[in-house]
């Protein structure tokens, strides 16, 4: 053998084969690109657009599983909320969360799209005394 015949080594598929393939995956490529584009638009134009909206929790009703669907809380930290709940009561605010060990600011920042707006908890309604005239 000599050196030239070293340099280039013969195709396995004929110079014809070689062409049809580099057509046919063009081909599929452009094909690809443009179905990529009307499946995107997807949707008739008499259709409503799709709206996602993000899960809420209430944090004064939500079970553990539900609180480790939160951004940043996971089973110990739900654990935490749910014990702190139930000795100090309802949150009253997003802010009551930093009373919750492990939980800060940047936590309650990360959660608050998640959370269902606190409704201030009222207080059972006391009867009122009238004095008769």
């Amino acid at each position: 053998m000599n050196a030239e015949t070293n340099k280039s080594l013969p195709s396995l598929l004929h110079p014809a084969i070689q062409n049809a393939t580099r057509a046919l995956s063009l081909i599929a490529i452009v094909g690809l690109a443009l179905y990529s584009g009307w499946a995107a638009r997807g949707r008739h134009h008499d259709e409503s657009p799709i709206t996602l909206h993000p899960f809420q929790v209430d944090l004064n009703r939500a079970a553990v599983h539900e609180l480790m669907l939160l951004p940043g809380v996971g089973p110990r930290t739900a654990e935490r909320i749910l014990e702190d709940r139930q000795t100090n009561g309802p949150f009253l605010s997003l802010d009551d969360l930093q009373r919750v060990p492990g939980i800060g600011p940047k936590t309650i920042q990360e959660i608050a799209p998640h959370c269902l707006p606190i409704v201030e908890t009222i207080a059972p309604h006391q009867e009122t005394l009238f004095a008769e005239r």
